[in-house]
């Protein structure tokens, strides 16, 4: 992506249309590394309180599962299911790209929600 497409706006929206995004605090239970998808991932186990357990997929495999595990992330919990290689993805968690990811990838680091934050907490 070129410098002028990462700065162009995206069309706006209603203030209706956001508040339809149900995002959310979720905690990093377990973060391994997933197999058999086209770029390096990991595979999150997130707790989400009174929501449950559920699964995201995503381009982090830069950051460490240690320093993955326990934190608060934000995530959007009402997209629906995706699959990712053979692995299912229930939510999806925000992040940022990650300095070093190499081209052609998308590799992230998660945007972080205040650790006196509990999971399930909706974000606002």
């Amino acid at each position: 992506m070129t410098a002028e497409n990462e700065a162009a706006e995206k069309p706006r929206i209603t203030f209706g249309k956001f508040d339809n995004v149900d995002l959310r605090v979720a905690r990093v239970v377990a973060a391994p590394r997933a197999d058999g998808t086209r770029h390096p991932c990991r595979v999150l186990t997130l707790d989400l309180g009174p929501l449950g357990r559920r699964t995201s997929v995503g381009q982090y495999a830069l950051v460490d599962e240690a320093e993955l595990q326990g934190r608060n992330v934000v995530a959007c919990v009402n997209l629906g299911s995706r699959e990712m290689g053979p692995y299912r993805s229930d939510a999806l968690v925000l992040g940022v790209a990650h300095p070093d990811s190499p081209p052609g990838q998308a590799q992230a680091l998660p945007l972080q929600a205040s650790e006196m934050a509990s999971p399930g907490d909706k974000i606002f």
